[in-house]
């Protein structure tokens, strides 16, 4: 089994009400590590107290706009020959780190491990998302996956090196961390035994507006790393623009109603078949369609703004 130290990186930003939970987790892993907690100097909140106060965690004050910069600054700093990227709403179950550790070695490619959040604070909306979520059922074992969220990951520190966030992203700054890796022909692996508890939106509000945001950066990644667009992506992409194409020619011939209709159909039953493999309750199809369609709109106006 790997013995080798681990570089905890935790950015901060007004984590006062959930830092201490998860350093406390941190600690209480086993093995050899380092825990860099890079807190935002604006935070209005005993982050930066908390983390000075508790023993075995250094603290760095990082002045970057973004939480890209925070793990840049972490990554810099990291002695560990193993990397973990951990966010300050987090909390680790004890043996998380002894089971990533083994996940790493299963094989020579895998550059890192990652898996589900389950929500601390329970609502049907925070419920959904712990039976789906980055397009992951947390039922599902061991997969090779595109990337990884870097809520809770481990990388493999010669698999990373050298390789540095894109600061100027506001989110979707882990699937462009995680195309570079995959451009070094690693592989990542996702495995539902390396869940942690974390706090999901619970309100839906708090949800929409969250996947709003991920929609319009979307397409950042992918404008950087053109070779990893897929249907997947097309499909996100285009789902808007062929909706309003059809509303608009809707008004000429109202035959062309059918297929926003197709479509909005198409997205519900989607979650309607997910949901039933995920266990999914009655809200689960609801709020993960809203959720998607979301995404969508966000998408949409992120290409008008940038192009793809």
């Amino acid at each position: 089994k790997m013995s080798k130290l681990t570089s905890f990186i935790i950015p901060a930003f007004n984590s006062g009400k959930t830092m201490q939970a998860c350093l406390d987790s941190i600690l209480k892993q086993k093995g050899g590590k380092e825990i860099i907690a890079v807190v935002d100097p604006r935070s209005k909140d005993e982050t930066i107290e908390i983390c000075r106060k508790t023993k075995g965690v250094e603290t760095l004050v990082d002045v970057g706009k973004s939480r890209g910069s925070a793990r840049n600054a972490g990554l810099r700093k990291a002695k560990g020959e193993l990397i973990a990227f951990i966010d300050s709403d987090v909390v680790l179950p004890l043996d998380w780190l002894e089971k990533a550790k083994e996940l790493l070695e299963k094989e020579e490619k895998i550059a890192g491990v990652g898996g589900p959040g389950l929500s601390v604070d329970k609502s049907p909306v925070s419920n959904a998302l712990d039976k789906l979520l980055f397009g992951k059922i947390s039922t599902e074992k061991s997969s090779h996956v595109e990337g990884l969220a870097t809520m809770d990951a481990l990388f493999k520190k010669s698999a990373v090196d050298g390789i540095f966030f894109d600061e100027s992203f506001e989110t979707a700054e882990d699937p462009e961390f995680c195309f570079q890796v995959r451009e070094k022909c690693f592989k990542l692996l996702y495995s539902n035994e390396l869940f942690v508890y974390h706090h999901h939106p619970t309100t839906l509000r708090g949800l929409l507006k969250k996947w709003f945001v991920y929609g319009y950066n979307y397409t950042l990644p992918f404008k950087k790393h053109p070779q990893f667009r897929n249907k997947a992506y097309y499909a996100r992409v285009f789902f808007i623009p062929i909706m309003l194409a059809a509303i608009i020619a809707s008004f000429f011939n109202p035959i062309f109603l059918a297929i926003p209709l197709f479509q909005i159909l198409l997205l519900l039953l989607a979650y309607v078949f997910i949901g039933l493999r995920a266990g999914g309750d009655f809200f689960f199809p609801t709020i993960h369609s809203l959720k998607q369609f979301m995404q969508l709109i966000g998408v949409f106006l992120g290409v008008l703004k940038r192009g793809f």
